[in-house]
């Protein structure tokens, strides 16, 4: 995968050219992708709940999960519909795969707080279920991650970079934008 630098406005409007940025065929499909610019961890004294054990830790993750600040970048970047499919499906199996993991460590936990050996044994198996579920969870995350595009918009506010995008993608850009010159100049 590679990167490249546009002008910010074509990002956000769209007019990129109509090559795919993770496949690189040509396509007339979009995706509109936003990311949080800026830092996305100011929790504040939030951070205090880790002292309050593990009643505070759960507040500080659904503080966290649902925590919204500072400013998006939403652009629309040229997607084909096989890409699209792809990102769809990942997704979903990390959902489930995610939920699958919160129900099995909720098993183990109940499982282990009966005090019986046998129960402690299935807390084991139950455990060890969720190891395999939580390594699938991170499989499918990195899948995700491969059909998606990261922004990086520079200091000016006016070039993107975009990375993780498909060498015809940049191959297209460069020949667009070098046209463009030649055009200006002449």
């Amino acid at each position: 995968m590679a990167s490249v630098t546009v002008f910010v406005d074509e990002a956000v409007l769209g007019n990129l050219p109509p090559v795919c940025v993770i496949d690189g065929v040509v396509t007339d499909d979009a995706l509109t992708f936003s990311q949080q610019l800026g830092d996305r961890s100011g929790l504040g004294v939030a951070w205090l709940l880790v002292l309050a054990g593990p009643l505070g830790w759960l507040g500080l993750i659904v503080i966290s999960a649902f925590r919204r600040s500072g400013e998006f970048l939403t652009v629309t970047l040229p997607y084909s519909e096989a890409a699209y499919q792809r990102r769809l499906k990942a997704e979903r199996a990390r959902r489930w795969a995610t939920g699958l993991t919160v129900a099995l460590v909720i098993g183990a936990f109940v499982a282990l707080v009966q005090h019986t050996t046998q129960f402690r044994v299935v807390a084991i198996g139950v455990a060890v279920l969720a190891c395999v579920a939580l390594s699938s969870v991170i499989a499918e995350g990195t899948r995700v991650r491969r059909t998606s595009v990261r922004l990086d918009l520079d200091a000016s506010r006016r070039w993107l970079t975009l990375h993780g995008v498909h060498e015809s993608f940049v191959s297209a850009v460069q020949s667009r934008s070098r046209g463009a010159r030649t055009s200006v100049l002449r």
